[in-house]
């Protein structure tokens, strides 16, 4: 990687997903200089200013695309230079809408970006890690019948490598933060404030991933906190 660091650049790692995409979207929409890895170039999003691969380091007219697997050297090289910071939003993909549909592609996709970042990054680069309420030990903040659903469907793959994912951030002494987030929804932003870090999670909770974006880059930007490592909870409403 080489020195030109800035504080008002990030890269996203799941830059084509639902979340991922939101996440490019706010970054570009504050006038952050923002890079997309992704698996394949022609799944980004059209409506953005610009979804050209290349291997510029320019960032004038939109997101500069890497293109490659999250596990390629080369590719996770080209997309951390010149970020502070680097969200990871990405995510297994499902062969249908249900939870019982099973895994389309790889199924270690976070543990394997996570572990090509304990590699690759420079020891200040920030990690935002996009992660669920049940990874790790908050699985005992589910209710019972959610664990059931996990446990016997497709979801478990997914909460499987969230859980390995989060312990290999722990353990590459990276400045992190995670972010497990609650029950996911496509609808408008709300504006509201969503981190819901210390409080109950009570009921059937949601957040709108035009919120979870906001808060993504927020943390992005925000620079190393005392102890650096965290924790943090999205939930809607949280709020006081």
């Amino acid at each position: 990687m080489t020195d030109h660091t800035t504080h008002r650049a990030i890269t996203v790692i799941g830059a084509t997903g639902r979340t991922g995409r939101l996440v490019v979207a706010e970054g570009l929409s504050r006038g952050l200089a923002v890079t997309a890895l992704v698996r394949d170039a022609s799944r980004m999003p059209a409506h953005l200013p610009s979804h050209e691969p290349s291997h510029e380091p320019s960032h004038e007219h939109g997101p500069r695309v890497v293109a490659g697997d999250l596990d390629d050297p080369d590719a996770v090289r080209r997309s951390l230079d010149g970020s502070s910071a680097v969200v990871v939003a990405a995510g297994v993909r499902y062969r249908g809408r249900h939870p019982w549909s099973g895994i389309a592609g790889r199924r270690d996709v976070v543990p394997a970006a996570v572990r090509a970042l304990c590699t690759h990054a420079t020891p200040l680069t920030r990690v935002i890690l996009l992660s669920a309420v049940g990874a790790a030990e908050s699985w005992r903040e589910l209710p019972a019948p959610v664990r059931w659903l996990i446990a016997s469907s497709s979801l478990r793959v997914s909460y499987a490598g969230l859980t390995e994912a989060e312990r290999l951030l722990t353990a590459s002494g990276l400045p992190h933060t995670v972010v497990r987030a609650v029950r996911l929804t496509d609808g408008p932003p709300t504006g509201a404030e969503v981190d819901a870090t210390g409080r109950p999670l009570r009921g059937n909770p949601r957040v709108a991933r035009a919120d979870l974006a906001r808060m993504l880059v927020d943390l992005a930007l925000a620079g190393p906190g005392p102890g650096w490592v965290t924790h943090r909870v999205a939930a809607a409403g949280a709020g006081g």
